[in-house]
């Protein structure tokens, strides 16, 4: 009966655990950029008790919360009036420049000129460019093409100001996300490779759209479902254990 405790108790922690991530993907479900996450189980270890001369049954111990893997798959792409909101077709990260000096990497891609004429995100960290130099406040006509080359008018003729540069990496589901719609590199994501939009497998630049969440609704609604009667089971095997408990506790000779 104790078992029956501590192995229910598992299952209520490892459900709870399933639920907050849920919560978490349907709290983002309008962040651009953002890509939904799952939560991976694994049992626990096993013992051999001997049920007979020659034979053992084998007793589990319940389960536990072995991670989580993000869903990298493209979201939905809507289209907006501004030229600097951008979108990816396909794979590959904008690369974003921390104020730490390091390279972080993003699907958002809602980025605006600062006060200096330079492309930065929404957090006001900048884009890294190829060849990128900023941009005139008296430039119009901007625009970005899928080769990620921004362009403008500028005294009567059209000039280049930079190239958009995309990372990819080998294993994208290790990145780890940092909050602000940000990853970081990792021993698990592999080694990042900055590469030019539609060349190495990377994908092309979309002006004037913008990534939405890849969360489904409905699915994280049955999910939810699923993972709330998972707990209430758990918790009746635990309030089972119990009442057996208390009926051999209370057994008088």
């Amino acid at each position: 009966m104790i078992r029956a405790l501590w192995s229910g108790a598992t299952g209520m922690t490892a459900q709870q655990f399933n639920i907050d991530n849920i919560s978490n993907n349907l709290a983002n479900v309008n962040t651009a950029g953002f890509k939904r996450q799952r939560v991976d189980f694994q049992d626990l270890y096993y013992q051999n008790i001997l049920v007979g001369r020659n034979t053992a049954a084998s007793v589990g111990s319940g389960v536990r919360a072995a991670g989580t893997y993000r869903d990298f798959q493209q979201g939905a792409l809507e289209g907006c009036d501004d030229p600097l909101f951008m979108a990816i077709q396909g794979q590959g990260f904008f690369t974003i420049q921390g104020p730490d000096g390091n390279d972080y990497y993003t699907r958002d891609g809602s980025f605006r000129l600062d006060s200096q004429g330079r492309l930065v995100t929404a957090a006001g960290h900048y884009v890294k460019l190829r060849g990128g130099s900023p941009v005139p406040r008296n430039a119009g006509e901007l625009s970005v093409d899928e080769n990620g080359i921004i362009r403008a008018r500028v005294g009567g003729s059209f000039q280049e100001f930079g190239q958009i540069v995309l990372t990819m990496f080998p294993n994208p589901a290790g990145l780890d996300a940092i909050g602000s719609n940000l990853y970081r590199e990792t021993p698990q994501s592999g080694e990042g490779v900055e590469v030019r939009p539609g060349q190495q497998g990377a994908g092309t630049v979309l002006s004037g759209y913008i990534e939405k969440s890849n969360v489904e609704i409905v699915s994280e609604m049955v999910n939810l479902i699923i993972a709330q009667r998972a707990f209430e089971l758990n918790s009746k095997s635990v309030e089972t254990a119990d009442q057996m408990w208390a009926i051999a506790n209370n057994i008088r000779r």
